[in-house]
């Protein structure tokens, strides 16, 4: 059985009173209990300040960095008593450290392993105090299992907060459930987030089975409800659950159910026109998405089979938009595969109203057939805003100059050619002309960055960063966010650029659409490391700079859902063959991904094998790291092709625009890095070809 231990503020049950007690509320208070996020506030005279010299980290001044030191040291050595549940030592040595803003964690921690009714004062004090904290939500997770353990309803329904477990999320419902089932109006409020919680493609925990029961005795487990569970299931790829789920369909309705089933495990039974009968509008939805499915493993088929369906739902025919979706997929499918009629199905849609990704493989046909007739009709015909678009403006800037109109051509590069993108600086490179940055600093007054600086959960995730905690770090940054107003937010990533935090600064100026302060979105971090990697495997500081700019926005623990990790976002299976491939001790020692040090060796590495293995091609190169060197190879084109065309052409969405950004950004690395050269200018002389590959 586990020992009960002793809180180490036992004597009393309000915090402040404690420090009181202690003689260390002005301590604590006057740090990580400064104030309200009610209490910042923009100055209105806010004055241009330098960014580079405004010391607002919270250890700026030595005396202040020497404190903070010992108090990272001391916590986490506090940490490790608790996991070793040396409790004793654990809250004295707390009590040498209440002003640190790392201290509610440990308090946490203490406050979890001391779980009793004994200690709710202490427990919901806690709560109160740092409501909407990291912390609190890790305590209050803990203590409403244990209020579950024990079937305590009024203390769990007086204490529930959204929770991300749906074990806690079902207990809740049940003891809501007891408390408004004599009450109409509230009871069908409760029976709409009954079905919110029903409508889920997993399987859910036992705790909701009563609720569910009762749910359904009311009648809201209706035929829709249950035919949109199913869909979820399905697309969870649950079919066991779906199956299970068919017995709640009507009787005559359970056929449709097996038939989406059947249909969903193999697509290619959309073919048999037979098995349907037009007499459900759902049958379409079967339909339509077997089809979206199939047509990448047949494309001839999904037409003949989507034509033979057209003519057979007469009672419920397919829609307008149904069948510009359909139209559509077909489309870009064909026109993916290179098959020339790919532009007749084009023309069966309403190109100014479809999608960016069915317009792009519109463009990209037409460029395949060197249609720049149908260019210039195209985007003369587009609504204006999106004609204006920098994509449309440059192709249809080619469009004239190819057809003969050179002026009017070059005018429309020149309506282009000012923009900081990656079309724009195509055209300064045929304009001959030196891109345009278009950098303005943000504007702030240090006083209000210092505002910013001193919230609580930033002097937290400052803490966390410092012990290379990042991701409780990030989670601390997302709190201090959530009680900002847009104005302040961008002042927190003016902070966040100002502690070297890239990766948040660059978030922060993008969400809150403040690109133009290009010295903070594109910081040149780890300036030394990038430079020495990039001199010693002979390749462009400013490409390795782009890379890791897009791959990991400077984020060193950053993972992708593939697996790969760090900055330069290496494979794990990658960084294995190259430290094969390297000389020295590096060949027998693993590689730490997470390690800036380590991962930009990788990269760059990489990097230069991948010229080598492109004929020093630094586009193709720069695909090839992105989507891999046997992909880029099969996109070759046996006949030259101009490389802005080829770019276009790229099969993947991800890395046709992985390639557009790497080159935008690497214009914008050349300049910062002190060049003004027009690193597109290669791009519009070179030609892409299987064999000479530029």
């Amino acid at each position: 059985m586990r020992n009960k231990i002793k809180h180490p503020f036992e004597k009393v049950t309000h915090l402040r009173t404690r420090l009181a007690v202690l003689g260390l509320t002005g301590l604590l208070l006057g740090a990580a209990f400064a104030f309200s996020p009610s209490d910042i506030s923009v100055n209105d005279s806010a004055t241009v300040e330098s960014y580079d010299t405004l010391g607002i980290r919270p250890d700026a001044s030595m005396p202040q960095a020497e404190r903070l030191k010992s108090q990272r040291e001391q916590f986490v050595a506090i940490e490790q008593m608790l996991s070793r549940r040396e409790f004793t030592q654990a809250r004295e040595a707390m009590l040498n450290i209440t002003d640190y803003p790392l201290f509610p964690y440990l308090e946490a921690t203490l406050l979890e392993n001391n779980l009793s009714l004994q200690n709710e004062a202490l427990i919901l004090e806690f709560l109160r105090e740092h409501r909407g904290t990291p912390a609190e939500r890790q305590l209050r997770t803990s203590w409403l299992q244990f209020l579950a353990r024990r079937n305590d309803a009024q203390r769990f329904t007086r204490d529930y907060r959204p929770q991300a477990s749906a074990q806690l999320q079902c207990q809740h419902l049940r003891y809501r459930y007891q408390q408004v089932r004599q009450d109409s109006a509230e009871l069908e409020r409760f029976w709409q987030e009954v079905t919110a919680q029903w409508l889920h493609g997993r399987s859910l925990p036992s705790a909701c089975d009563s609720v569910f029961a009762n749910w359904a005795a009311a009648g809201h487990r209706t035929e829709q409800v249950v035919w949109r569970r199913i869909g979820l299931a399905l697309n969870e790829r649950q079919t066991s659950l779906a199956r299970y789920l068919t017995r709640y369909m009507p009787e005559d309705k359970q056929d449709l159910a097996l038939l989406k089933r059947r249909i969903h495990a193999n697509p290619s039974l959309v073919r048999r026109t037979q098995e349907f009968r037009d007499q459900d509008y759902r049958e379409k939805e079967i339909i339509l998405a077997a089809l979206q499915r199939y047509r990448w493993q047949n494309h001839r088929a999904t037409i003949s089979a989507w034509e033979s369906v057209q003519e057979k739902f007469t009672t419920f025919p397919f829609s307008a938009a149904e069948k510009q979706q359909m139209n559509a997929a077909i489309a870009v499918t064909l026109a993916l595969r290179q098959e020339p009629d790919a532009i007749d199905w084009f023309a069966k849609i309403d190109l100014n109203q479809a999608d960016p990704t069915t317009q792009q493989w519109y463009l990209a046909t037409l460029l395949k057939q060197q249609r720049y007739d149908l260019i210039h009709h195209f985007v003369v015909n587009l609504p204006t805003d999106q004609a204006r678009r920098p994509q449309w403006v440059y192709w249809h800037a080619r469009a004239l100059v190819e057809l003969g109109f050179n002026d009017l051509g070059h005018a429309k590069l020149q309506q282009v050619a000012n923009e900081r993108n990656y079309y724009g600086f195509l055209a300064s490179a045929r304009l001959s002309l030196v891109p345009e940055l278009n950098h303005e600093e943000s504007n702030y007054s240090a006083a209000d960055l210092q505002a910013i600086a001193n919230h609580p959960a930033a002097l937290r995730a400052y803490e966390w960063r410092q012990l290379e905690r990042y991701l409780d770090a990030r989670r601390e940054w997302n709190t201090l966010r959530t009680d900002l107003n847009a104005e302040q937010q961008l002042l927190a990533a003016v902070v966040a650029s100002e502690w070297g935090w890239h990766d948040q600064a660059i978030f922060g100026f993008a969400q809150n659409g403040e690109l133009n302060d290009v010295h903070r979105r594109f910081p040149l971090a780890y300036r030394d490391l990038l430079n020495s990697e990039a001199e010693r495997f002979a390749i462009e500081p400013s490409w390795v700079f782009a890379i890791a700019r897009r791959e990991s926005s400077f984020q060193p623990d950053a993972v992708s859902p593939a697996g790969a990790r760090g900055l330069m976002q290496v494979m794990p299976g990658t960084a294995e063959h190259l430290a094969r491939r390297s000389p020295g001790p590096a060949r027998n020692t693993a590689p730490r991904l997470d390690a800036p040090e380590d991962n930009v060796r990788l990269g760059t590495q990489y990097l230069s094998e991948l010229l080598q293995r492109t004929d020093q091609n630094w586009l193709l190169a720069t695909a090839a790291y992105n989507a891999g060197i046997n992909r880029v190879n099969e996109w070759l084109p046996n006949e030259p092709m101009p490389a802005d065309l080829w770019v276009e052409l790229i099969p993947f969405q991800e890395t046709r625009d992985y390639v557009k950004a790497v080159l935008a950004y690497q214009q914008i690395y050349t300049m910062l890095l002190g060049k003004d050269a027009n690193v597109l200018t290669p791009v519009v002389r070179m030609q892409i070809n299987g064999k000479g590959r530029g």
